[in-house]
């Protein structure tokens, strides 16, 4: 496929990077799943016994699990992640649905699951815990289900790198 295109005048392609269709587990994620449960189980045994506010309760939190584990598919599914020198594109059947810009991101957090797997956030961590609560959001801009994490991660760090350098020269 031809992305010229949507690519800007002095943008070179470095990187075509088709993610592993599925849902990674990420760092947090196995305390998020727990403590749903747990409450799951509270506000749906008390909801059907006691106060049926407790199942509206209930029923909020199984909602936002579940749109937290549709965000992670939906990032992965027919989504390719396009790394310029200037920003990383994501593609979904060629069009951009969302893009981050080298001179826009101050921080990129890698997690390497081993065997080369892995998955970047590009930006800000989303808190696990939020003002009173556990936070279910998702990450914005994430390279998820890397097969090829070390390959990418070390082409996101020399980008990085550069754009430090041409910063500083400028």
């Amino acid at each position: 496929m031809s992305f010229v295109p949507i690519l800007n005048a002095n943008e070179n392609i470095q990187l075509e990077v088709i993610p592993k269709k599925g849902i990674m587990l990420h760092a947090n994620d196995l305390f998020k799943i727990f403590t749903g449960i747990f409450i799951l189980t509270i506000a749906f045994t008390v909801g059907f016994t006691e106060h049926i506010g407790f199942l509206a309760f209930g029923i909020i939190i199984l909602f936002l699990m579940l749109k937290a584990v549709y965000n992670r598919y939906n990032n992965t599914n027919g989504i390719t992640y396009l790394i310029t020198n200037e920003r990383v594109l994501f593609l979904k059947n060629g069009n951009i649905i969302k893009q981050k810009e080298f001179k826009n991101i101050n921080e990129i957090n890698y997690e390497n699951s081993g065997n080369d797997r892995g998955y970047i956030i590009l930006g800000e961590v989303e808190d696990l815990f939020e003002n009173r609560g556990i936070s279910f959001e998702e990450d914005i801009c994430v390279l998820d289900n890397l097969t090829n994490y070390k390959e990418v991660s070390t082409l996101l760090k020399k980008l990085m790198e550069n754009k430090k350098t041409a910063h500083n020269t400028i």
